[in-house]
């Protein structure tokens, strides 16, 4: 096995981990699922809108 190929790097901070480890810390795992969780909301907000903004598109077209 090479030498890039027997480890990662953090997917938070970039410090290289262990081949198997996704973060390299409880803290930077912790960082990592506040951001997922950042993402999923401004998502969700983000597709609650654009409906909102469709219905609003038909509704004025078809006059209600």
């Amino acid at each position: 096995m090479s030498v890039e190929g027997d480890h990662r790097h953090c997917k938070v901070c970039g410090k290289v981990t262990k081949p198997n480890a996704e973060t390299c810390s409880e803290a930077c795992a912790n960082e990592r699922a506040h951001r997922r969780s950042t993402a999923n909301t401004y998502r969700y907000l983000f597709f609650g809108m654009l409906a909102f903004l469709v219905i609003l598109l038909l509704a004025s077209y078809l006059g209600l």
